[in-house]
């Protein structure tokens, strides 16, 4: 006989939940047909759940709102992000949102409290024991296969010594009326991790692995996330250098590529970057390769959407560099270097990706949160926009909310929404390009000309003849050849008297100037229009060459009794590293000298090893050997010849100094 039956079916993956109603169906029921039926079943069935599946993977809204720094949001729901002010969050630097799978806002944190989507802090929201101090105070993760539970994973900071390692807290979505509430928080997971936290989907597509480093070790520790709960063993990976020595090294950021492949991550008191290869079916990390310490405070960090650049944010300079990964050898990387912005007097934060597929970045102090409006090309196509999004005179942050990466994969950045003039037709979205042109937009009217200034000067030293008498102020430098870059093309200018070139340039690109004389050693600058900004300067200052002069490198400084170089170094360090890259035709020779402390003998040593081991920097980041000669003075040549037993401290810091000069 036949007979009609309803099927009601539900099915929830990855926070989708999705309702089938299979009705009105006829099904012959006798005994020759009940295999067939069965199996036609089992069929749909299967059908329906990896049909499920694969609308939820694709349906990444969940990264949509974002909540951080002093009470300001971002809504991204109709493309283009608008700001929100309402926040009841004011955090230094780690945060984390998450909205639904409609992009639709459900709960943020600092790491130590919990605040739902009425900016109301949870029931039992307080307390969580991370830190707004940490770089990465805290991510959320959904349990799988679970429409209303999710974890806060949070972390310590360096400012408690890193002490309080990793936990996490779980919420339930369904209480207090659908605003949710604290279930339990800060069971312990593992402890001394350093302020870096990231999450990505598990190789199943359907599992997280959230993944911390510990500190003072070399260990990366992650722990898998599945329909059950939080695993509590832990997958440990050793892999790369250890992060130890002052716990300020334990700050800066961890990030994994949108596949869930590389993972990178930030050595703040060092100023480097390491890769890791990441296999997210096991959760095994290894070492990629090291990048060149020149990054002075490594702090933020990120791949673009398509996994094929990688940014780093300098803390101290405000400078983001770029990186191709898209080349066959680590050499070749490293040779790709492009700084997309000049210095600023703003400490940059995090770097972002956002569901729009464009990078954000954030400001120590600033009044503005910029944006990399083309992060999947390389070079000027990048185009970086400071001033994007304007909050306010000194209101900048540290922190943008951390986030699951694969949220802001390539495939799952969502279409961009175009809001039509009143009274127009509706304007037809378009999918966000990967290629290397600049991404389609509204039309928008010519951009007023640009009009830059270029001013070339060189010091006045008080002594004409010693590069380390004080310096008393600039004048204009004549007889100067100045080369722009365009990208597309260069071309050259030989400047007048008064060192000055006005140029007419594309408020839209960035271009690069080296300026060079005979006599002077050649110094460039990059430069990136401000946007509504006619006119502006930029100033590149040419050192005069003085030959068999040493010249004092300011803050080099040692530990006691020690040749290794410490952190406090490395910007100084960077500057004649700088200078070495510009001009490859000169020698120099570092020199290093003691007090007068101690055996002669025993000075001698210990100032050609600190002399060494600034070559020996200078070489790990590219500088041919040949052009390198180390030399150690000992007490032989004081800078303040007092009599040894009368010096103050000082003057023994005078003579502890360590200098260059070129040959």
């Amino acid at each position: 006989m036949l007979k009609k039956h309803k099927f009601r079916f539900w099915a929830t993956t990855n926070q989708v939940s999705c309702f089938v109603d299979l009705q009105n169906t006829s099904f012959d029921l006798n005994p020759g047909h009940k295999t067939m039926y069965n199996n036609m079943l089992r069929k749909n069935l299967l059908f329906i759940f990896f049909g499920l599946l694969s609308c939820a993977l694709s349906a990444q809204h969940e990264g949509d709102i974002w909540y951080f720094g002093k009470n300001f949001g971002l809504d991204f729901r109709m493309g283009e992000p608008v700001l929100l002010k309402d926040g009841a969050m004011n955090t230094h630097e780690g945060c984390a949102s998450i909205s639904d799978a409609k992009g639709n806002l459900l709960f943020y944190t600092d790491g130590v409290n919990v605040w739902n989507r009425n900016h109301e802090v949870m029931p039992n929201g307080t307390g969580l024991d991370g830190h707004v101090s940490a770089t990465q105070s805290a991510v959320i993760v959904p349990k799988p296969r679970s429409r209303s539970t999710y974890y806060i994973f949070t972390i310590d900071a360096a400012e408690n010594d890193l002490r309080g390692g990793l936990k996490y807290t779980e919420i339930n979505m369904i209480a207090d009326g659908g605003l949710g509430d604290v279930k339990y928080k800060n069971k312990a997971l593992f402890p001394n991790t350093c302020e870096k936290i990231t999450a990505v989907v598990n190789q199943n597509q359907k599992d997280f692995w959230v993944i911390t480093h510990e500190w003072n070790s070399n260990r990366f520790v992650c722990y898998n996330v599945t329909e059950k709960g939080v695993e509590e063993a832990p997958y440990i990976s050793e892999a790369g250098t250890a992060v130890k020595g002052n716990p300020q090294n334990g700050a800066g950021y961890l990030k994994a590529s949108p596949k869930g492949d590389i993972l990178a991550m930030t050595f703040y008191e060092e100023n480097r970057v390491e890769l890791f290869d990441f296999d997210n079916s096991t959760a095994e990390v290894k070492k990629r390769f090291k990048l060149p310490a020149k990054t002075p405070g490594a702090y933020g960090v990120e791949f673009s959407p398509n996994g094929e650049r990688l940014y780093i944010g300098s803390f101290e300079t405000g400078v983001i560099e770029q990186y191709n990964l898209n080349l066959p050898d680590k050499k070749a990387i490293i040779k790709s270097r492009y700084e997309i912005n000049k210095p600023s007097n703003f400490n940059l934060g995090a770097i972002q990706v956002g569901p729009d597929g464009r990078i954000y970045t954030s400001n120590l102090h600033g009044a503005y949160i910029g944006v990399i409006l083309n992060p999947n090309s390389y070079g000027t196509r990048t185009r970086y926009n400071t001033r994007k999004i304007k909050i306010g005179k000194n209101n900048g942050r540290l922190g943008l909310p951390t986030f699951i990466q694969t949220y802001f994969s390539e495939g799952s950045t969502k279409k961009r929404k175009l809001k039509p003039k009143p009274g127009s037709e509706p304007v037809v979205t378009q999918t966000q390009t990967t290629t290397e042109e600049p991404e389609a937009e509204v039309p928008v009217p010519r951009p007023m000309p640009l009009y830059l200034t270029v001013l070339v000067k060189e010091k006045i030293f008080a002594d004409p003849d010693d590069p380390n008498s004080e310096v008393l102020g600039l004048k204009a430098l004549d007889q100067v050849r100045l080369d722009m870059d365009t990208g597309k093309k260069q071309l050259n200018y030989q400047l007048k008297e008064d060192g000055k070139k006005r140029l007419r340039l594309n408020p839209k690109a960035s271009y690069k100037f080296l300026a060079n004389r005979n006599g002077y050693l050649t110094n460039h600058a990059h430069f990136v229009p401000e946007e509504g900004i006619e006119n502006q300067t930029l100033e590149i200052i040419l050192e005069k060459i003085f030959k068999e002069k040493e010249i004092v490198l300011e803050n080099i400084y040692y530990d006691y009794d020690k040749a290794n170089l410490r952190s406090e170094a490395f910007p100084e360090l960077e500057k004649l590293l700088r200078i070495l890259e510009d001009n490859t035709d000169i020698r120099v020779q570092i020199s290093s000298h003691t007090d007068c402390r101690g055996e002669e003998k025993y000075n001698e040593k210990l100032s050609q090893d600190r002399a060494q081991s600034v070559v020996d920097y200078l070489v790990s980041n590219g500088i041919n050997a040949s052009r390198l000669v180390a030399k150690g003075y000992g007490e032989n040549l004081p800078a303040n010849d007092c009599s040894c037993t009368s010096c103050n401290e000082d003057q023994h810091q005078q003579n502890r100094r360590t200098t260059f000069k070129i040959l």
